[in-house]
């Protein structure tokens, strides 16, 4: 279920149309509507809020241990009360895949991680 976007610039000279930009991409709407459908993931999409995960014993586990996203639930009360709503992480780095850098040509993957699940299926 690819998509894709294309930002489009004319070229003076010749009037061709040459691609600036092409993303492809797959909705994350599908995966959540999967995880959410099937009873024992639903559970695991809601384990950053069961009391197995409440544990303050002070060591990093799971991003839900953090001081930044117990901020997050005080200042966002609404947001923290519902166990539904999905925390994501979107992190992209550039990169020249051919090594040369007289080349135009860049990739930039970008990559959306679901916090909600348990850390060792995160």
């Amino acid at each position: 279920m690819e998509e894709e976007i294309r930002t489009l610039v004319v070229d003076d000279t010749n009037q061709r149309i040459i691609p600036a930009l092409v993303m492809w991409y797959l909705s994350p709407i599908d995966r959540l509507r999967h995880l959410f459908s099937n009873p024992r993931d639903s559970e695991l999409m809601r384990w950053w809020a069961s009391d197995e995960c409440k544990k303050d014993n002070g060591v990093l586990r799971h991003p839900s241990d953090a001081q930044q996203w117990k901020d997050f639930d005080a200042k966002y009360q609404e947001f923290h009360e519902d166990p539904r709503n999905v925390r994501f992480a979107l992190s992209t780095d550039g990169m020249n895949p051919f090594g040369d850098r007289t080349s135009t040509h860049n990739t930039w993957p970008v990559i959306l991680s679901i916090y909600n699940l348990p850390p060792w299926l995160c």
